[in-house]
């Protein structure tokens, strides 16, 4: 990213017809549930806040465009991002965000979460709003249907798909068109079922160690053979909407996905009552969760002092408990905000294996963008031929080839 220039020089552009001063809110999450969950916020904040209009603005492929906009100058006042992500510090490096840290708003949110964005200088730059995780959505009638427990271990799990399966129900649903959603997967079973194989992959990223050989890795791949073998055939050909809507009209008992789609899937049938489980190691006490920070919202460093002062109005209006319960409400995933609860008994699983402390966090945090992209479609091709011995070489060909570049 180059260097920028002020993002505020926008003439009588910068207020509405009113006079109210026009906030730009980027935010990154094109599911159905959060974007319902802002807009219902701004909504209200704009009716009590006559002087400030906020504006939101999702576009497809928003990582990428924020990134353009940011090389161009044209950074919005209020942004969404991923603060423990590697391309998330150089942005702050670079000095296109706001420090936050002596902002009030900021002790609304939960030790924890908070801690997980402080940045190398140790302050913080973002307003965390919510938690993500990735965990097995399934049908609980399906499940009660045929006498079925939640799985908290590896071989209970086969149980339940082997007694899915005898019964005519495809246990899972896997969508695999997109490669990004091919690595969500990857990621979530990498960190269940083997607890070192993000930092295996640290190792490989910084030429100490080859994935080629390493047999917890290998043990990674083979049990996701075995997931695909319970799966729909269409897998790659899935998109992620298409394979939702078939898990919500019954085709599948279970499928694999985050936080980030459950306001998604609640609103293609309501009728459907959902849980979610971990996906399980051999034992519950050596499993572990997908577990990050997902929607956090920054300020422009490079915007006006007034745009600051509205934008600091809004994060502080977002940090209230009521207004933060509303997002959980639509999102479906843990908030970041203190006393906010998730109003669904189903995601206890999650939320306790959360609370314990028992969660990695994403490998974007500590790998970069590129390797981790290209990595999804290695992954991805995995999903076709099965190939544990390729998979693990291709995984060093591609690490070598995108560290280099």
């Amino acid at each position: 990213m180059g260097g920028c220039g002020n993002t505020t020089d926008k003439g009588d552009d910068s207020k509405d017809a009113s006079g109210a001063e026009k906030i730009e809110f980027f935010q990154q999450k094109g599911e159905e549930g959060p974007q319902k969950g802002y807009k219902e916020i701004i909504k209200k904040f704009n009716e009590q806040n006559s002087d400030i209009k906020i504006e939101m603005n999702t576009v497809p492929d928003a990582g990428t465009v924020l990134t353009s906009r940011i090389s161009s100058g044209d950074i919005p006042v209020i942004f969404s991002d991923y603060p423990t992500q590697e391309q998330f510090k150089k942005k702050v490096k670079n000095g296109y965000v706001q420090d936050l840290s002596d902002q009030d708003f900021l002790k609304n949110v939960d030790q924890s979460s908070l801690e997980m964005t402080k940045q190398e200088d140790g302050k913080y730059y973002a307003l965390p709003y919510s938690r993500n995780y990735m965990g097995v959505y399934y049908n609980e009638d399906i499940f009660q249907k045929n006498n079925l427990e939640v799985p908290t271990t590896w071989d209970e799990f086969i149980d339940v798909c082997k007694t899915l399966q005898d019964a005519g129900i495809t246990p899972m649903g896997l969508h695999g068109k997109d490669p990004g959603r091919v690595g969500h997967t990857f990621q979530a079973s990498l960190v269940a079922w083997d607890p070192k194989g993000v930092e295996a992959i640290e190792e490989a990223v910084a030429g100490k160690e080859k994935l080629e050989g390493n047999t917890d890795l290998a043990k990674v791949f083979e049990k996701m053979k075995t997931l695909l073998s319970y799966s729909n055939e269409d897998a790659l050909a899935l998109s992620d909407t298409a394979c939702y809507e078939n898990f919500m009209n019954g085709q599948y008992a279970m499928c694999i996905t985050g936080s980030y789609a459950r306001g998604t899937l609640q609103s293609l049938n309501k009728d459907v009552k959902l849980g979610v489980f971990p996906l399980p190691n051999d034992t519950k006490e050596t499993t572990a969760t997908l577990s990050g920070i997902d929607a956090a919202i920054c300020v422009s460093a490079k915007a006006t002092d007034k745009q600051k002062e509205a934008a600091y109005k809004f994060l502080s209006f977002l940090a209230k408990p009521e207004n933060a319960q509303i997002f959980c409400d639509n999102d479906g995933a843990p908030s970041a905000i203190t006393g906010v609860k998730v109003n669904e008994d189903g995601v206890a699983p999650m939320t306790d294996m959360i609370d314990a402390g028992q969660t990695h966090d994403w490998m974007a945090s500590t790998v970069s963008n590129n390797v981790v992209t290209d990595l999804y479609n290695v992954v991805q091709g995995f999903w076709s031929d099965q190939d544990v011995k390729a998979v693990l070489k291709n995984m060093d060909d591609s690490i070598s080839i995108t560290s280099a570049q």
